[in-house]
């Protein structure tokens, strides 16, 4: 039996944290007077778009305040575009303090360089122009970045490559450089996205909320990237999910970061096919590989003996391959051998079974072989 990976989740840095060693800056600016924390803000954000590796600045606030100040100051400008946040590598500060006054010196290092942000830019906005054509909507675009990210772009299993640049250029990243890129290309795309940090089975991950027609979904393009890689493999498992369907295997802190997704996508792209004639095709298309059809009764298995009956059907047909959706994935092993124990005229049978996102915890898309 071959089961689909599930060694994908990041078990890296995710975003970024303090460092509190020595640091020998390369690239410094000198000092700077800040009177606000929005000024102080700015330098701070300044100094990260020119990838500076340290800055040095003089802040003043009530003493009772400062420190808190200068933390939080931090924090929001490494995370005030998502971009720059899972970019930057490491970041920390010292700081000397008489009375209201504090000498601060920040430090930060980072996973691309300012040349190479610059050419991830340059490549995707040429990428674009390649794979958007006229008349495209963004339910188009969003599939149309997918599939090329997931096509273009190989799981790094050394976990040593993080960054957008790293999969765009070099063609291998872990899951930090694939939410990048696909916020970098979203966004360039003018598609509202975020990226979400987290973990999937218990190990650190990121990966993406999209905006389509007003309504947030969970988009995880290294999960629809299985290790290990095969050129022109497209897995929509984890396309345009809900939180309660991809809670099944990630968790993230809910907060006002991270926009709720609510909205089932089936029921999105089966509206869409009533009311725009002139993409239909598409929307229906989409809802096939998306798996929308193995929600029906025809395609889905809830008992050992619906299980049966179905394979005994298609051994009838003598089918090749059946798939379909079992709703006891807890049992799925021992159902199985007692579904093949009740056949007749096989010569060999097999299975691979990967989580179904779209529905009960349990739930197991099964892809049957049959050999006669």
């Amino acid at each position: 039996m071959n089961i689909r990976s599930i060694l994908l989740a990041c078990a890296v840095l995710l975003g970024t944290s303090y460092i509190t060693a020595e640091f020998k800056p390369s690239i410094v600016r000198a000092a700077e007077s800040s009177t606000s924390q929005d000024e102080l803000q700015q330098e701070i954000i300044d100094a990260l778009n020119e990838r500076l590796s340290s800055l040095t600045v003089t802040y003043s606030a009530p003493r009772a305040t400062l420190k808190q100040n200068i933390r939080d100051t931090l924090n929001a400008a490494v995370q005030s575009d998502d971009y720059m946040h899972y970019t930057v590598k490491t970041f920390g500060y010292d700081a000397t303090i008489e009375d209201d006054t504090a000498n601060i010196t920040f430090q930060f290092t980072y996973w691309e360089t300012l040349a190479q942000t610059n050419e991830v830019k340059k490549i995707v906005a040429k990428t674009l122009d390649q794979i958007l054509t006229r008349g495209m909507n963004d339910h188009q675009k969003v599939k149309a970045i997918h599939d090329w990210i997931v096509t273009r772009v190989a799981y790094d299993t050394r976990l040593i490559a993080h960054s957008a640049y790293d999969g765009l250029v070099n063609g291998k990243t872990v899951c930090q450089g694939y939410a990048v890129l696909t916020y970098e290309m979203m966004n360039q795309a003018g598609i509202p996205v975020k990226i979400v940090e987290g973990t999937s089975r218990g190990i650190a991950h990121t990966w993406n909320l999209v905006q389509l027609d007003g309504k947030w979904y969970h988009l995880d393009t290294t999960w629809d990237d299985p290790v290990p890689d095969v050129k022109g493999r497209v897995d929509y498992s984890y396309y345009n999910l809900t939180d309660a369907q991809i809670e099944k295997d990630h968790r993230w802190e809910r907060s006002s970061l991270y926009p709720k997704a609510v909205t089932s996508y089936d029921q999105t792209l089966s509206s869409l096919a009533k009311k725009d004639s002139s993409k239909a095709a598409f929307y229906n298309k989409l809802y096939e590989q998306l798996g929308y059809l193995y929600l029906t009764d025809a395609y889905t298995a809830t008992s050992l003996k619906s299980l049966t009956d179905k394979i005994t059907a298609a051994v009838s047909k003598r089918q090749k391959e059946l798939v379909i959706r079992y709703t006891r994935g807890a049992t799925l092993m021992s159902d199985m051998k007692k579904a093949f124990a009740a056949q007749k005229g096989l010569s060999g049978v097999s299975y691979t079974y990967e989580n179904y996102t779209r529905s009960g915890t349990n739930d197991k898309l099964l892809r049957i072989t049959l050999k006669y």
